[in-house]
């Protein structure tokens, strides 16, 4: 079992469907699993729920809804597994995202900040082992001149095990 922080983005259903959709076709590791989502607290093993939710309220509490819009697509290699992933990434929001992922990773999280990779927000629609077809993907929706206008309301505390996601608690955002 894992605790993870997300941010299931506020969307027009017309751009729901259209990552959902794409998501169906390609994103063979997490489509089933959860919803579209920025992840800011990637999986924490070692907490009590109700000590990570703790956190998780105190560290977002100066933090505001956060406006986004996005407009590319990035790939990128995950270290650990033999998948390339590819990325919706904000434009405009990028910043207050890092924001809101540092500082809740500040306080008795940041032993569990991973520092061999940087954080880029995103929302994941595709994944492979085949690095040429992530890359196909991204110039697909680059070529698109994706506009996808959206924010993050509310973080949700959630539980993760086997295969199943399941929110403990939402936390408002200012």
């Amino acid at each position: 079992m894992s605790l993870l922080a997300l941010a299931y983005p506020r969307i027009s259903k017309k751009d729901y469907k259209w990552i959902n959709d794409f998501r169906e076709e390609n994103d063979e590791l997490n489509r089933r699993v959860m919803e579209p989502h920025f992840a800011l607290v990637f999986p924490v093993f070692n907490q009590r729920p109700e000590t990570f939710i703790e956190e998780i309220k105190s560290r977002s509490a100066d933090h505001h809804s956060i406006n986004f819009v996005i407009r590319c697509a990035v790939m990128d290699k995950n270290a650990f597994t033999p998948y390339w992933h590819v990325y919706l990434v904000p434009d405009e929001g990028y910043s207050q995202i890092i924001k809101l992922h540092d500082s809740l990773y500040s306080g008795k999280l940041s032993h569990e900040l991973r520092m061999d990779s940087p954080f880029i927000p995103h929302i994941e629609i595709a994944n492979s082992v085949e690095k040429w077809t992530c890359k196909e993907w991204v110039d697909q929706i680059n070529y698109l001149n994706l506009e996808i206008k959206g924010s993050i309301e509310e973080l949700d505390v959630v539980e993760y095990h086997d295969e199943r996601v399941e929110t403990l608690e939402k936390i408002k955002l200012s």
